[in-house]
Protein backbone atom coordinates (compact mmCIF):
# COMPACT_ATOMS: atom_id res chain seq x y z
CA UNK A 1 0.00 0.00 0.00
CA UNK A 2 1.23 3.02 -1.13
CA UNK A 3 2.19 5.96 1.84
CA UNK A 4 0.57 9.48 1.17
CA UNK A 5 2.26 12.05 0.59
CA UNK A 6 3.47 14.45 3.26
CA UNK A 7 1.99 17.67 3.11
CA UNK A 8 4.27 20.50 4.67
CA UNK A 9 2.85 23.15 6.39
CA UNK A 10 2.80 26.99 4.95
CA UNK A 11 5.62 28.26 7.05
CA UNK A 12 7.82 24.94 6.09
CA UNK A 13 6.50 25.41 2.39
CA UNK A 14 7.76 28.75 2.07
CA UNK A 15 11.26 27.91 4.25
CA UNK A 16 12.07 24.72 2.97
CA UNK A 17 11.25 23.83 -1.00
CA UNK A 18 12.86 21.57 -2.07
CA UNK A 19 13.78 20.47 1.15
CA UNK A 20 17.38 20.62 2.23
CA UNK A 21 18.22 17.40 3.76
CA UNK A 22 19.66 13.94 2.26
CA UNK A 23 17.41 11.58 4.00
CA UNK A 24 13.22 11.58 4.25
CA UNK A 25 12.85 14.00 6.83
CA UNK A 26 9.59 14.26 7.58
CA UNK A 27 9.14 10.85 7.04
CA UNK A 28 5.21 11.08 7.73
CA UNK A 29 2.41 13.53 8.31
CA UNK A 30 2.91 13.61 11.90
CA UNK A 31 6.42 15.04 11.81
CA UNK A 32 5.25 17.40 9.08
CA UNK A 33 3.06 19.06 11.30
CA UNK A 34 5.48 19.13 14.70
CA UNK A 35 7.95 20.80 11.80
CA UNK A 36 4.98 23.68 11.44
CA UNK A 37 4.25 23.66 15.31
CA UNK A 38 8.33 24.37 15.91
CA UNK A 39 8.45 26.68 13.27
CA UNK A 40 5.39 28.98 14.21
CA UNK A 41 7.25 28.73 17.84
CA UNK A 42 10.11 29.48 16.57
CA UNK A 43 8.57 32.86 14.83
CA UNK A 44 6.77 33.88 17.66
CA UNK A 45 9.63 33.65 20.40
CA UNK A 46 11.69 35.53 17.47
CA UNK A 47 14.05 33.33 16.71
CA UNK A 48 13.13 32.04 13.26
CA UNK A 49 16.10 33.40 11.44
CA UNK A 50 18.74 32.36 13.82
CA UNK A 51 17.19 28.65 13.81
CA UNK A 52 16.93 28.89 10.21
CA UNK A 53 20.72 29.11 9.28
CA UNK A 54 20.81 25.98 11.48
CA UNK A 55 18.23 24.31 9.83
CA UNK A 56 18.51 25.42 5.95
CA UNK A 57 22.45 23.68 5.79
CA UNK A 58 21.86 19.76 4.71
CA UNK A 59 23.57 18.16 7.41
CA UNK A 60 21.42 15.95 8.70
CA UNK A 61 22.47 15.39 12.51
CA UNK A 62 22.96 19.36 12.82
CA UNK A 63 19.07 19.36 11.92
CA UNK A 64 18.08 16.59 14.41
CA UNK A 65 20.09 18.61 16.77
CA UNK A 66 18.66 21.90 16.31
CA UNK A 67 14.92 20.30 16.09
CA UNK A 68 15.86 18.96 19.69
CA UNK A 69 16.80 22.68 21.08
CA UNK A 70 12.79 23.45 19.88
CA UNK A 71 11.29 20.55 20.99
CA UNK A 72 12.47 21.08 24.38
CA UNK A 73 12.11 24.38 24.53
CA UNK A 74 8.40 24.38 22.76
CA UNK A 75 7.84 21.40 26.00
CA UNK A 76 8.97 23.69 28.49
CA UNK A 77 7.30 26.51 27.31
CA UNK A 78 3.93 24.52 27.47
CA UNK A 79 4.39 23.11 30.67
CA UNK A 80 4.71 26.33 32.33
CA UNK A 81 8.31 27.02 32.31
CA UNK A 82 8.78 30.23 29.48
CA UNK A 83 11.97 30.75 27.66
CA UNK A 84 13.48 34.39 29.80
CA UNK A 85 16.77 34.59 27.50
CA UNK A 86 17.92 32.71 24.45
CA UNK A 87 21.19 31.55 24.50
CA UNK A 88 22.52 32.83 28.01
CA UNK A 89 26.11 33.21 29.04
CA UNK A 90 27.05 30.23 31.56
CA UNK A 91 30.60 30.14 33.26
CA UNK A 92 33.49 31.29 31.20
CA UNK A 93 30.76 33.15 28.91
CA UNK A 94 29.85 30.05 27.15
CA UNK A 95 26.51 30.11 26.08
CA UNK A 96 23.66 27.45 26.59
CA UNK A 97 20.15 27.27 24.62
CA UNK A 98 18.31 29.05 27.02
CA UNK A 99 17.08 30.23 30.99
CA UNK A 100 13.83 29.41 31.35
CA UNK A 101 11.72 31.03 34.18
CA UNK A 102 9.75 29.20 36.92
CA UNK A 103 6.54 29.62 38.34
CA UNK A 104 8.98 30.59 41.41
CA UNK A 105 10.18 33.42 39.67
CA UNK A 106 13.22 32.06 39.06
CA UNK A 107 15.72 31.63 36.26
CA UNK A 108 17.36 28.25 35.41
CA UNK A 109 19.82 27.98 32.98
CA UNK A 110 19.45 25.39 30.25
CA UNK A 111 21.73 23.47 28.52
CA UNK A 112 20.19 20.85 25.63
CA UNK A 113 23.19 18.02 24.00
CA UNK A 114 21.41 15.98 21.32
CA UNK A 115 23.00 12.32 21.54
CA UNK A 116 22.37 10.03 18.18
CA UNK A 117 22.49 6.36 18.08
CA UNK A 118 25.48 7.46 15.56
CA UNK A 119 28.03 8.12 18.47
CA UNK A 120 27.23 4.05 19.79
CA UNK A 121 28.97 2.98 16.52
CA UNK A 122 32.05 1.36 16.48
CA UNK A 123 35.12 2.74 14.50
CA UNK A 124 34.76 -0.10 12.16
CA UNK A 125 30.87 0.58 11.63
CA UNK A 126 31.54 4.22 10.90
CA UNK A 127 34.54 3.41 8.22
CA UNK A 128 31.98 0.79 6.50
CA UNK A 129 29.32 3.36 6.35
CA UNK A 130 26.80 2.65 8.87
CA UNK A 131 25.89 6.30 9.75
CA UNK A 132 24.81 6.40 5.75
CA UNK A 133 21.90 3.85 6.78
CA UNK A 134 18.94 3.56 8.33
CA UNK A 135 18.89 3.95 11.83
CA UNK A 136 17.12 0.40 12.42
CA UNK A 137 18.51 -2.62 10.21
CA UNK A 138 16.67 -6.05 10.47
CA UNK A 139 18.53 -8.53 12.50
CA UNK A 140 20.79 -5.84 13.35
CA UNK A 141 20.75 -5.87 17.25
CA UNK A 142 23.94 -5.65 19.75
CA UNK A 143 25.37 -4.49 22.85
CA UNK A 144 24.18 -0.67 24.10
CA UNK A 145 26.14 1.45 26.81
CA UNK A 146 23.67 4.28 27.15
CA UNK A 147 25.29 5.43 29.97
CA UNK A 148 28.89 6.43 28.71
CA UNK A 149 26.33 8.32 26.26
CA UNK A 150 24.92 9.98 29.39
CA UNK A 151 28.26 10.68 31.27
CA UNK A 152 29.43 12.35 27.60
CA UNK A 153 27.04 14.70 27.89
CA UNK A 154 27.91 15.48 31.07
CA UNK A 155 31.29 16.26 30.72
CA UNK A 156 30.60 17.84 27.27
CA UNK A 157 28.10 20.37 28.85
CA UNK A 158 29.46 21.30 32.52
CA UNK A 159 32.08 23.89 32.19
CA UNK A 160 29.34 25.75 31.20
CA UNK A 161 27.63 25.58 34.58
CA UNK A 162 28.18 28.12 36.88
CA UNK A 163 27.77 27.38 40.70
CA UNK A 164 26.16 30.58 41.48
CA UNK A 165 22.10 29.83 39.50
CA UNK A 166 20.15 27.09 38.98
CA UNK A 167 21.39 24.67 36.03
CA UNK A 168 19.54 22.28 34.21
CA UNK A 169 21.71 19.92 31.22
CA UNK A 170 18.38 18.24 29.11
CA UNK A 171 19.62 14.83 27.09
CA UNK A 172 17.67 14.79 24.15
CA UNK A 173 17.29 10.71 23.47
CA UNK A 174 18.07 9.45 19.75
CA UNK A 175 19.99 6.18 21.21
CA UNK A 176 18.98 2.55 19.68
CA UNK A 177 17.12 1.88 23.20
CA UNK A 178 15.64 4.81 24.33
CA UNK A 179 16.60 5.88 28.30
CA UNK A 180 12.65 7.15 28.21
CA UNK A 181 11.45 3.37 27.52
CA UNK A 182 13.44 0.78 28.47
CA UNK A 183 17.06 1.66 29.71
CA UNK A 184 16.07 2.89 33.39
CA UNK A 185 19.27 0.75 34.54
CA UNK A 186 21.65 2.62 32.10
CA UNK A 187 20.31 6.04 33.63
CA UNK A 188 21.03 4.66 37.33
CA UNK A 189 24.84 3.06 36.32
CA UNK A 190 25.61 6.46 34.35
CA UNK A 191 24.36 8.87 37.74
CA UNK A 192 23.98 7.16 40.85
CA UNK A 193 26.15 4.18 40.76
CA UNK A 194 27.83 4.23 44.00
CA UNK A 195 30.79 1.15 42.53
CA UNK A 196 33.65 2.14 39.99
CA UNK A 197 32.33 -1.10 38.05
CA UNK A 198 31.40 0.88 34.98
CA UNK A 199 34.19 3.34 33.46
CA UNK A 200 36.30 3.16 35.93
CA UNK A 201 34.65 5.65 38.20
CA UNK A 202 31.44 6.20 40.18
CA UNK A 203 28.10 7.86 38.66
CA UNK A 204 28.00 11.64 38.37
CA UNK A 205 25.32 12.07 40.33
CA UNK A 206 27.60 9.84 43.16
CA UNK A 207 29.73 12.59 44.53
CA UNK A 208 29.82 15.90 44.71
CA UNK A 209 32.27 16.76 41.57
CA UNK A 210 29.40 17.56 39.77
CA UNK A 211 27.96 19.90 42.31
CA UNK A 212 27.14 23.06 39.60
CA UNK A 213 24.78 20.96 37.68
CA UNK A 214 21.52 20.93 39.58
CA UNK A 215 19.61 18.59 37.19
CA UNK A 216 19.69 16.18 34.08
CA UNK A 217 16.44 15.18 32.16
CA UNK A 218 15.90 13.17 30.16
CA UNK A 219 13.95 13.88 26.72
CA UNK A 220 12.63 11.76 23.79
CA UNK A 221 10.40 12.46 20.77
CA UNK A 222 7.81 9.16 19.73
CA UNK A 223 5.37 8.92 16.88
CA UNK A 224 3.26 6.15 16.39
CA UNK A 225 -0.54 6.16 15.15
CA UNK A 226 -0.92 9.44 17.36
CA UNK A 227 0.55 13.12 16.66
CA UNK A 228 4.35 13.12 18.14
CA UNK A 229 4.58 13.12 21.65
CA UNK A 230 7.01 14.23 24.32
CA UNK A 231 8.89 12.14 27.14
CA UNK A 232 10.61 14.42 29.68
CA UNK A 233 12.04 12.81 33.02
CA UNK A 234 14.37 14.70 35.10
CA UNK A 235 17.04 13.10 37.92
CA UNK A 236 18.54 15.71 40.36
CA UNK A 237 22.05 15.95 41.78
CA UNK A 238 21.72 14.91 45.58
CA UNK A 239 24.90 16.86 45.57
CA UNK A 240 24.06 19.67 43.95
CA UNK A 241 24.79 23.21 45.69
CA UNK A 242 21.88 25.58 47.15
CA UNK A 243 22.92 27.89 44.49
CA UNK A 244 22.75 25.44 41.46
CA UNK A 245 19.66 23.15 42.74
CA UNK A 246 16.49 23.03 40.22
CA UNK A 247 13.15 24.32 42.06
CA UNK A 248 10.50 22.08 43.25
CA UNK A 249 8.10 22.94 40.16
CA UNK A 250 10.64 22.04 37.60
CA UNK A 251 11.87 19.06 39.62
CA UNK A 252 8.56 17.65 39.52
CA UNK A 253 7.81 18.11 35.73
CA UNK A 254 7.36 14.62 33.79
CA UNK A 255 5.68 13.64 30.82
Amino acid sequence: MARSPVKLGPIASRLFSPVPWTDDYPASQEWADELETLLEFCDSQGQLARFLRKLRIPRNKQRDATLSELRVALFLHRSGFPIAAWEPLGNNRKEGEYSVRTPEEGIVFTEVKSRGWESELTQEERLAGRTKQPKYIEDDGGKYSNWKGMRDCISDAYSKFTPSEPNLLVIADDFFVSLARKADWQIDVALFATHDRYGEEPGYFATAAYRNLGAIAVFATEVSDFPVEYRFQIFQNPYALTETAIPPSLASLRA
